[in-house]
């Protein structure tokens, strides 16, 4: 982070002088968090990747509505954390560079790959809550889906190819298996636009802190919007339960289980179009993944990007494998 960035940072939101030189924090698979410490405390900085587009007020819109309902959660009992405002506005943009501040809480998350019964079932119980308490912001009137087309995908792995990237070879095997993913997605947005509420939109390991006592912070609310409940609590289910090692078949049980106890209600009749959307979000991160490593200029953006599409093709599989025995526990 350049030194005018942090002054400016410290002298917009009052931030007090820098006691060192921030640290960058590990991890984080788009932006880049930095802890700063002042005189005054200590913060995350949220760095935003160079990848989004700070001139398209729909994307500064969405920053800002997404911290908002970080608040309006937090405001009704949901443990979550939210960005430092000034003036009602909570990004900050030097130099077409976006910053996010956030008070540092003293807490972990867990590592991507463990799988915590415990922690799992905490999880469904506060989207449980969650989805209960159905916050209502006039800004929000619609669940929205990112979707890609047919012709921009084969594009996209043609490119891969053209370009020698190792991850080529395994998209071209498996291309007719990806476009078929894709056409159920759209197929199944139909029907989760049916029932929407407002939510998290990513609660995965990463984006939850655990502090000394186990308990839970929600952080990274940047995915929150209105989304179908039934597919959220499946989707958490599959991540916390290892849908990217290994798959935990009964901790997915349990974690529908325990989000019905806390009073959540899982629409059978959409189970199916729910695995869908899930396949659809790990398609579209794969094609984000895809363009970041076949075009960006910076080699460790690239490197991610195939780190990234390496992890999601084998999991896509996986789990459309194992999409008919998941919805019947879905509907059980």
């Amino acid at each position: 982070m350049k030194s005018n960035h942090i002054k400016r940072l410290c002298q917009h939101f009052n931030l007090g002088d820098p006691t060192q030189e921030p640290q960058r924090v590990p991890g984080g698979l788009l932006h880049i968090m930095w802890q700063l410490n002042t005189d005054k405390g200590s913060f995350a900085v949220k760095q935003l990747s160079k990848d989004i587009n700070l001139t398209d007020y729909h994307v500064i819109r969405n920053y800002e509505l997404s911290e908002n309902i970080a608040s309006g959660f937090i405001a009704l009992g949901i443990p979550a954390v939210t960005a430092i405002e000034k003036s009602g506005k909570h990004l900050f943009i030097i130099n077409e560079t976006g910053f996010l501040v956030y008070p540092w809480v003293n807490a972990k998350a867990l590592d991507k790959d463990v799988v915590s019964v415990s922690q799992a079932l905490e999880i469904a119980r506060i989207l449980s809550k969650m989805h209960q308490i159905d916050l209502q912001l006039k800004e929000i009137e619609e669940a929205e889906f990112d979707i890609h087309e047919k012709d921009k995908i084969i594009a996209l792995i043609d490119l891969s190819q053209k370009k020698k990237l190792p991850i080529a070879s395994s998209l071209m095997e498996k291309l007719v298996t990806i476009l078929e993913i894709n056409t159920n997605y759209h197929d199944a947005i139909l029907m989760l636009k049916a029932h929407s509420v407002i939510s998290h939109g990513d609660l995965d390991q990463k984006n939850v802190l655990w502090d000394s006592s186990k308990k839970p912070i929600l952080i990274d609310w940047e995915s929150a919007r209105k989304l179908n409940p039934t597919y959220e609590i499946v989707n958490a289910a599959l991540d916390w339960s290892g849908i990217t090692t290994q798959l935990d078949k009964n901790l997915f049980g349990k974690m529908l289980r325990a989000y019905k106890e806390a009073g959540g209600v899982i629409d059978k009749d959409i189970v199916e179009a729910a695995f869908f959307g899930v396949l659809g979000n790990w398609i579209n991160w794969m094609v984000y993944n895809i363009q970041r490593a076949a075009n960006h200029c910076v080699p460790e953006q690239q490197k991610i990007g195939m780190e990234q599409v390496m992890q999601v093709l084998p999991t896509v599989l996986r789990l459309k494998s194992l999409i008919p025995e998941l919805v019947n526990a879905g509907k059980a």
